[in-house]
């Protein structure tokens, strides 16, 4: 089922960097939230409806929901940030914007490595900017209709939105008080930044594995206790499965819409480090090119064991990897193994690693 997410009131979501109060001042956040989150607010939200947290301990929701040291058959894919009932993206790192911008981004070109490029890039091919002007990095969002012309590279430049069109960062100041004499204790002033998400604007999340989940509810979502109400809705991405591409000379690029995490840092494990060639779903590829972002930490909150999940270095969402095929397959089977599924070596199942197939751009 597809559901739609809004906010009740603001909502924090903080990064994996550690925050004390009394010895940090300022708490860093991060949006949109990593899937985990998502994952974590819904199939609570699940157990509570299905019966108590004893229940869940005790394995009485294994087969779906898992148990505490296991996962179930739950699997979400998203979040996706939505405007208007339409999915916006993060704009991809294959596009840059003008440093005297004009409101819209410009892709990169992908090309043959030159030979006077010394670097630890041990890739074939690049992506490059060979206009004169100067290009800044990418920022901003594209919603549907433009990404999908990104995606079937129809034009050469590309109209972007701004965080402020669709969310707002506000800034909270608190102080811890004393649990006894309920007075403010010295020194541990702090500042966080909450998130306030435009009227039209919320989550998309598509949700596999539960047959019985309601159609509409309040669960509780990031950090303050702060909430957001939830509905069915359709599948917003129903287009984007349906996308005709051209994959000229077996190429193709795979566009990450929610972080991945990869066992060997920016590399998929079923591509080797030495040849960049792998195979998976019957498809034989080499890695040609890419388009990282700066990797972002993943953490959490183990609640069965009350301690800190492992700290792991995602590949953020808007990352880019160039693909040539190597045997035989075609688009339809492309599409079938990496088109709008999870496939991070880790957490795929709480929506990690969402991949949107497009055209290498030729």
């Amino acid at each position: 089922m597809f559901i739609k997410i809004k906010p009740l009131d603001t909502f924090f979501f903080r990064t994996a960097r550690p925050f004390i109060k009394g010895e940090d001042t300022w708490s860093d956040f991060v949006f949109p939230p990593y899937p985990s989150t998502l994952y974590g607010a819904l199939r609570s939200f699940a157990i509570f409806q299905k019966g108590k947290l004893k229940d869940f301990y005790d394995g009485k929701f294994r087969e779906n929901l898992g148990t505490p040291n296991e996962k179930g058959k739950m699997k979400i894919k998203g979040p996706v940030l939505f405007f208007e009932d339409e999915a916006i993206f993060k704009a991809p790192y294959d596009l840059v914007k003008l440093k005297e911008g004009d409101g819209c981004l410009y892709p990169l070109q992908f090309c043959q490595k030159p030979s006077f490029m010394f670097s630890k890039y041990n890739l074939d091919n690049i992506v490059l900017w060979k206009k004169t002007e100067m290009a800044d990095d990418t920022q901003g969002w594209l919603r549907f209709s433009r990404f999908e012309d990104y995606l079937k590279t129809k034009k050469e430049k590309f109209e972007y939105g701004k965080n402020e069109d669709y969310f707002l960062r506000e800034e909270k100041t608190g102080i811890t008080r004393d649990g006894v004499s309920k007075t403010s204790k010295e020194g541990d002033l702090y500042r966080i930044s909450m998130i306030r998400m435009k009227e039209k604007s919320g989550f998309f999340v598509e949700i596999e594995g539960i047959n019985d989940f309601p159609e509409k509810g309040v669960l509780q979502l990031g950090g303050e206790n702060k909430g957001g109400v939830f509905e069915k809705c359709e599948d917003l991405l129903k287009d984007l499965k349906s996308i005709k591409l051209n994959l000229k000379e077996g190429l193709f690029k795979v566009y990450f819409a929610t972080p991945a995490i990869f066992k060997k840092g920016w590399l998929p494990d079923w591509i080797d480090e030495n040849t960049l060639e792998g195979q998976v779903g019957g498809i034989n590829l080499k890695l040609l090119a890419c388009a990282i972002g700066k990797p972002i930490p993943v953490g959490g909150w183990n609640l069965a064991d009350k301690c800190s999940k492992p700290l792991r270095k995602a590949v953020p969402a808007g990352s880019v990897y160039y693909f040539k095929i190597l045997n035989d397959v075609d688009v339809n089977k492309v599409k079938e193994v990496f088109h709008l599924e999870n496939i991070s070596d880790i957490n795929a199942e709480e929506g990690f690693g969402l991949a949107i197939v497009g055209e290498a751009g030729l």
